[in-house]
């Protein structure tokens, strides 16, 4: 978890424990699945005393559903006998891993029907008339649609200050009493690029004050990665821009994708590939794996491209590229992609220079500094 405030809600009222499973479940995102810590959570209701017999009566309860509201499905968690009565004996733990795999079952069928994602409406639409309890979000968290759509929000706002408007106008779930869960965060798949290091800070930091604005108990922002598994979701979903990183998928199912030296973080004529490159790595990794499993003879081809600047030349700039296309190579294969991976560097960029009138051009140079990986 890498952030939390407030203090755990309690049980939910008349009904015994509830907890509701909310995925978005688009085309953009992996297949949606249930992290063991959410497994355990689901478990530790399910053996609530908070219980009573009958086939009425009080006992837990786990609602699964997307954020379009098209699917919603109640699975009793708690475990009982065939005549309605609260099982205590042998087959007590049994009917719970039973309970809760069918959870886990139907959360990986999950798939949105709406393209765009709406997660503020989503989230309200699942609390809303639900008393007190625990929401969690299976959610890469990019909403595109609604009150809070990140391809106009961007990611320079203030997190505090988004909350305080989408609250303002009204555009906030109320998450009253309810224990906020929150997991996947900034995990993508189809057409959405990867989430650079930054911009998945900064997603958390907006759901952690949204989270804290709408009212609720306790807030735990997970960004820990799903399975890997292709999108479930086939609606054409809206992809949300990440600075740096460029990702254009041709006819054929070929997939470009250019990250810049400020996602690589190289720095100044080094190879050496910064600790926060190695998350998009892993991300483009686990992809091209899919795509091999898919396509075995789908070739990978890392280039790398440098700027001109004075005093360098045509080989050292050769050289540079070189080594930079070889580090990153080097974690695709470290983050799991067997296989032969074609690297090589390009030295300058095509059909680019930054020099200017005789002077040394840095906002040139940035977009020449870079990696293309296609797949």
């Amino acid at each position: 978890m890498v952030s939390a405030c407030g203090s755990r809600a309690g049980a939910a009222g008349g009904d015994g424990e509830r907890i509701v499973i909310l995925a978005s479940a688009s085309s953009n995102e992996p297949r949606p699945s249930l992290p063991r810590e959410i497994e355990s959570l689901l478990a530790e209701a399910a053996h609530s005393r908070d219980a009573t017999d009958g086939k009425n009566g009080k006992g837990s309860l786990a609602i699964v559903t997307t954020a379009d509201g098209d699917t919603a499905r109640t699975f009793p968690l708690t475990p009982r006998r065939a005549n309605g009565a609260v099982e205590h004996g042998l087959q007590r733990e049994s009917l719970i891993e039973g309970n809760v795999r069918r959870v886990a079952e139907s959360v990986g069928g999950l798939a949105a029907t709406h393209s765009g994602v709406d997660l503020l409406s989503g989230i309200d639409n699942a609390v809303r008339g639900a008393g007190h309890g625990t929401l969690v979000v299976l959610s890469s968290g990019l909403s595109t649609a609604g009150g809070f759509d990140l391809r106009r929000t961007g990611w320079q706002l203030e997190p505090a200050a988004l909350a305080a408007e989408l609250k303002t106008r009204g555009l906030l779930p109320r998450l009253d009493g309810h224990r906020f869960v929150m997991t996947g965060l900034g995990a993508t798949a189809g057409r959405q690029v990867p989430l650079s290091l930054p911009t998945r800070e900064r997603l958390a930091a907006y759901w952690r004050e949204i989270c804290r604005a709408a009212g609720a108990a306790e807030c735990l922002i997970d960004d820990a990665r799903p399975e890997a598994g292709p999108p479930n979701g086939t609606v054409p979903t809206p992809e949300v821009p990440v600075p740096g990183i460029v990702s254009v998928t041709g006819p054929d199912g070929t997939t470009k994708t250019t990250l810049s030296d400020d996602v690589l973080g190289f720095a100044g004529d080094s190879a050496a590939l910064s600790p926060a490159a190695q998350g998009v790595l892993a991300e483009l990794s686990a992809r091209i794996v899919a795509k091999r499993a898919e396509r075995p003879t789908a070739k990978v081809v890392v280039r790398g491209f440098t700027a001109d600047p004075p005093g360098s030349t045509e080989q050292g700039r050769a050289e540079l590229s070189a080594a930079r296309a070889n580090a990153v190579a080097g974690a695709l294969r470290a983050a799991g992609v067997e296989g032969p991976i074609d690297s090589s560097g390009g030295g300058t960029a095509p059909g680019m220079t930054a020099m200017s009138g005789g002077a040394f051009d840095e906002g040139v140079a940035v977009k020449m500094r870079r990696v293309d990986i296609t797949y």
